[in-house]
């Protein structure tokens, strides 16, 4: 395993174990779904651009470097990352059955950094539904995450030949494991935009193919950054669909 893997697994790892460690419980989410089918993870409220309302959002690590932008060249509303060497991420809680919204789109472009980009977007699988018990209050700060059964990062890799390809890593001490999807790559892509579009299921069979997708759940998705190397992205227009 390569030095900027062992990073990354290290970030699978905090992730998991951060979600043991703070203090926080399940949650009701308010995130409604829009009436063309699609629940925007980024908000295209001009009052409230890309981060929308901030109760819907935990904050977990180094945060400081990720803000809302206007990308030069066409005028987008994106969310300019600068990781800076520490774990961080951006979460919105989510509620959407997988199965019934499985497509997630997106836009990003690399402006630096190292090879295998340290900025990812990460989405979490619960198996249950979401408890009912509380509603969201709190703000944009740090907090627990939802309670979730696994995990996966879509990531840059350092070749476009990558593209497509699963990495798995053992479970943590809750027994939730997490893979890394390689979703684009190469230094030649860089410096322009690219848009994405995934099946999550698809890549849910491929990663865990005994696990019955029925109940499955998207209870999370947002951007990571990982320890230990440097890098600027762009992302705009993260968003899951039926």
């Amino acid at each position: 395993m390569t030095t900027q893997r062992r990073r990354r697994a290290g970030l699978a790892a905090w992730l998991l174990t951060f979600a043991v460690l703070v203090v926080g419980g399940c949650a009701e989410t308010e995130t409604a779904v829009g009436i063309d089918g699609m629940v925007r993870v980024f908000s295209s409220d001009p009052a409230h651009p890309v981060f929308g309302r901030a109760s819907d959002w935990i904050e977990l690590g180094d945060t400081k470097t990720m803000h809302p932008t206007i990308a030069a060249g066409d005028g987008r509303m994106a969310l300019e990352v600068n990781a800076g060497g520490a774990n961080g991420a951006a979460l919105r809680r989510l509620d959407a059955p997988l199965l019934a919204m499985p497509f997630l789109f997106w836009d990003w472009s690399v402006v630096d950094g190292a090879p295998e980009h340290p900025v990812s977007v990460v989405i979490g699988f619960a198996d249950q539904p979401m408890a009912q018990d509380s509603p969201f209050t709190r703000a944009f700060s740090p907090a627990s995450p939802p309670r979730f059964s696994r995990s996966v990062a879509l990531v840059w890799g350092s070749s476009a030949l990558q593209r497509g390809s699963i990495e798995a890593h053992a479970p943590d001490g809750e027994g939730r494991p997490h893979v890394r999807y390689v979703a684009r790559g190469g230094r030649e892509n860089r410096g322009r935009w690219w848009s994405e579009h995934l099946d999550l299921s698809q890549i849910h069979a491929a990663a865990w193919p005994g696990v019955d997708m029925a109940q499955s759940r998207v209870v999370f998705a947002g951007i990571s950054t990982a320890a230990g190397t440097k890098g600027t992205m762009l992302v705009a227009g993260l968003r899951l669909s039926r």
